[in-house]
């Protein structure tokens, strides 16, 4: 045992350990470091709606395949690279932000439908003034499970709309 590292603290530094100095056996994990969440602009948004448009026919049934998600986390980090405080565009949080975008294109094209009762504007969204008020807080809280997702819309558009609705499987393609 005399040549073994077992009692050697050198081994377990170099495998990203720290002595824990009230028990020398038995040592701490590394500390846990978090990666910054991304955070998307419009612009940046509009960037990853694009790429994808140019790649759409890898889409096959609708969905991306992951050497997709991987391109287009590569062209994000060379054309859109992080901040300071904003973490990188992964191939992952690429994925959920299109989810995301998607989710709101639905809400947004059920507002724009003449059943929800509301006049819907790209830009300023369902224009929502004090006259309609508790029609819009029904129509998000009463409502919620169907419409939650409006929310962000009460007086902002959403302005990927079209392009988002040219991804969809049932636009246009198959």
């Amino acid at each position: 045992m005399s040549g073994s590292s077992a009692g050697s603290t050198r081994s377990l530094r170099s495998h990203g350990l720290t002595i824990n100095p009230l028990d020398p056996r038995n040592p701490l994990p590394p500390p846990r470091t978090r990666k910054k969440a991304a955070v998307w602009t419009t612009e940046e948004e509009g960037a990853l709606l694009d790429f994808l448009a140019s790649h759409l026919s890898q889409a096959g049934d609708g969905n991306f395949k992951k050497a997709t998600w991987n391109a287009t986390a590569a062209h994000m980090a060379h054309n859109h690279p992080p901040g300071p405080d904003n973490g990188d565009k992964t191939a992952e949080s690429c994925e959920r932000k299109f989810k995301a975008l998607k989710k709101s294109y639905y809400a947004v094209a059920d507002l724009k439908l003449v059943a929800s009762g509301f006049a819907y504007d790209d830009e300023h969204g369902a224009m929502i003034s004090l006259d309609n008020t508790d029609l819009w807080d029904w129509y998000v809280r009463v409502m919620y499970q169907a419409h939650k997702d409006a929310k962000p819309f009460r007086n902002s558009g959403f302005p990927h709309f079209t392009s988002v609705e040219l991804l969809l499987p049932s636009h246009g393609r198959g």
